[in-house]
This record gives structure tokens, C-alpha cells and sequence, in this order.
């Protein structure tokens, strides 16, 4: 049916002159079936007039079945049922059948001009759910292009940010060069960040395994080189927002860093594990190392981090996080 009202759509809007003229050829064409075959169809007489309301309503809509219903009991009542060539019906029960056919038909012309209706709205909706459709691929396009070139922008500023403190560490004094590199790494964590970043189910998040694993493998090259110290990194596929994501590196950072750096004084060899793990609701970072120990950093050495500025800073992310350690 949808099919047929699809390729009538346009008979619908005919003038309406050659629509009910078309119509009444429909009834006519009825008509001299009816009389071709009056023997066969005798006690028959509205039977060939189904087809003709049928059709009207069908292709022509807008009245069309109506006009077809009139003019069929019309011509069956002047040519079919007796007296002949009189409107006036003297059986009873030929009367009653004439009724019923005029009912009978306008019920079938209500009923597919409801359907027609119905399928106008329907394709209006369609229409409207497209257009909408449309619309909002549009906008998820422009939020991308923008997210896109908004995060290129962070990046090119974060690198400065980054060159401009390693620049300022090669012409400053131990121990504020260390202070500047250690500036510079903090950045370059949030670097890491803004690089992974994805769209997911209408959040910017950033996924924990690829951004963890080079946060690391960076941190690898930088601190470890050519010293026999493994560094093993086990994380766990899932999507961060990008405010716990910048939180969880700088977290990363400030371990991985102290045990890289301090952990293992005199180039002795060891091992470093990341782990982050899901747990039901909750989410596990560890850092472990087989090094000297916290308290032997301490003592032995007197670089920035003996301040407890990173202790400190860990506790803050943590905090944040709503997490504890």
C-alpha cells in the first residue's frame, strides 16, 4: 500500500475537475461491465461499482470515493433496480441493499482516505526526523572539526609552554634547573592527555591504556636509557574523563619519576611495575618498585624531591579524585 501511495502522490493533486472527471470514467467504465454482463450479474447489481470507489479512493483521494459512491448508486438505482428509469426503489430489500452499498462505500472511501492521511503524516514525520537527523550530524561534525582544531591549538601551546622551560632549565642553576625540568615533565603529561583525546558518547575522554602506556614509555626513555632497570606497564582499556585523565598521569608521573630517578642509586639494576586496573566501581593505580626504598631516598640524596613537593601533589590529585591511597 505504501508503495501505491507513493507512486499516486501526484494524481492526488490533479485539479479537481479532471479528478472527479476521471473518477466518473472509472463509474462509467463499472457501469458498461455491468451492462455487458447483466445475465451473470443480475442479482448482482453493485458488484462491478466496488472496484470503480476502490480505485477513485485509492489513486485520487480528497473526495474522489465519495463522488464514485454517489454517481455508482445513482446509475444502479436509475438502470438496475426496478422501476427502471426511476430513482424510486420499490422492493424493500433492493432498497435496503442500496443502502448498504452507499454505506458500505463511504465507509471504504473514510477508511483509505484515513490511510492516506496517516501515510502524509507519516512521510511529514519522516520528512521532519530527517531534516532533524541531518541537523544534528551536521553539528556532531562542526563539535568535532572544532574539538579537532581546539585541541591542535592546546597542543601547539602546551609545546611552548614546555620549550620555553627547557629552554629557561639550560641556562639556570642546580637546584632550580631541576625544578624547571620537573615543570617541564608536569606539562608534558598534560601534553599526553590532550593528544589522546576522543569523543565518546557525547564526552571528551581520553582511553587509559594507550595514554598510560606512553606516558611511561616516554618516561622509559628519558630517565632509564641504558640502565639495567625493567620497566613493566599492565593497563586496562578504559575511557577517562579528561580531568581525571590529566590527574591519574600527573599521579604517574611523580612516582614513576622518584623511582626512576631515586630508587636505584650507583646504576643497580631493578624492576618498576605500573598497574591500572578496574575493580567493580573502582579504579587501582600501582606503582611498584624493588628500589632502596622512600626513607633511603631521602636520606641519601638532596634533590627537589626530598621536599615532599611531589608527596604532596600526589595526595592533592588523589584527593580530587575522591580517591585514597
Amino acid at each position: 500500500m505504501r508503495e501505491l501511495f507513493d507512486k499516486t502522490r501526484s494524481l492526488r493533486y490533479l485539479p479537481w475537475v479532471v479528478r472527479y472527471g476521471a473518477t466518473a470514467i472509472l463509474v462509467l467504465i463499472s457501469f458498461a461491465i455491468r451492462q455487458i454482463f447483466s445475465d451473470v450479474l443480475r442479482d448482482f447489481p453493485f458488484l462491478p461499482f466496488f472496484p470503480a470507489l476502490i480505485l477513485s479512493a485509492v489513486l485520487f483521494n480528497r473526495g474522489s470515493g465519495l463522488v464514485a459512491t454517489v454517481l455508482s448508486a445513482v446509475l444502479s438505482a436509475y438502470f438496475f433496480l426496478e422501476p427502471l428509469g426511476s430513482f424510486a426503489i420499490r422492493d424493500p430489500g433492493q432498497f435496503l441493499g442500496w443502502c448498504l452499498f452507499v454505506v458500505i462505500g463511504i465507509a471504504i472511501t473514510l477508511i483509505i482516505e484515513a490511510q492516506h492521511a496517516a501515510y502524509r503524516q507519516l512521510k511529514d514525520a519522516h520528512t521532519q526526523l530527517k531534516q532533524a537527523h541531518d541537523a544534528t550530524k551536521a553539528s556532531e561534525a562542526d563539535k568535532a572539526e572544532l574539538l579537532i582544531e581546539s585541541n591542535h591549538r592546546i597542543m601547539n601551546n602546551l609545546h611552548t609552554v614546555i620549550s620555553l622551560l627547557h629552554l629557561q632549565a639550560r641556562s639556570a642553576k642546580e637546584p632550580t634547573r631541576e625544578d624547571f625540568m620537573t615543570a617541564a615533565e608536569r606539562v608534558s603529561v598534560m601534553a599526553k592527555v590532550q593528544r589522546r583525546l576522543v569523543r565518546f558518547e557525547g564526552a571528551v575522554l581520553a582511553d587509559s591504556r594507550s595514554f598510560i602506556e606512553e606516558l611511561c614509555r616516554d618516561l622509559e626513555v628519558a630517565l632509564i636509557g641504558l640502565r639495567p632497570i625493567r620497566l613493566d606497564i599492565d593497563a586496562e582499556s578504559h575511557p577517562i574523563p579528561l580531568n581525571q585523565a590529566v590527574s591519574v598521569g600527573l599521579i604517574i608521573n611523580e612516582l614513576l619519576v622518584n623511582a626512576l630517578k631515586y630508587a636505584f642509586p650507583d646504576d643497580r639494576d631493578g624492576h618498576v611495575s605500573v598497574t591500572f586496573t578496574r575493580r567493580d566501581d573502582e579504579y587501582c593505580l600501582d606503582v611498584c618498585d624493588n628500589g632502596v626504598g622512600l626513607s633511603v631516598t631521602h636520606e641519601t640524596t638532596s634533590s627537589p624531591a626530598s621536599t615532599g613537593l611531589g608527596q604532596r601533589l600526589i595526595r592533592s590529585f588523589v584527593a580530587q579524585l575522591g580517591g585514597r591511597h
